[in-house]
């Protein structure tokens, strides 16, 4: 599936490059672009958790850990919470 070459090519980046965000330690455009898309993802591989994960995405933790953690700084971040969209909560 060509969205998990993708996936495995950022985890390899977070990983060789040893910085917390994509593109060394400061946010960049590379992780504002990312992030809505991993979540996406993310989310609709949650909803479909309960077939088969046939997508190969969960545990999301385990199978991409560097994302996990990458998305866990992003949600971090000082306004992250101004930008979540409510109905997702």
């Amino acid at each position: 599936m060509l969205i998990h070459s993708e996936l495995k090519g950022f985890e390899k980046t977070l990983i060789d490059g040893g910085a917390a965000m994509l593109a060394g330690e400061a946010v960049s455009a590379a992780d504002i672009a990312l992030y809505p898309f991993l979540t996406l993802v993310r989310r609709a591989a949650e909803k479909i958790k309960a077939e088969e994960d046939s997508l190969g995405f969960l545990p999301f933790d385990q199978t991409y850990p560097a994302l996990a953690a990458w998305t866990r700084q992003v949600e971090a971040l000082p306004g992250y919470e101004k930008t979540y969209p409510p109905h997702w909560g």
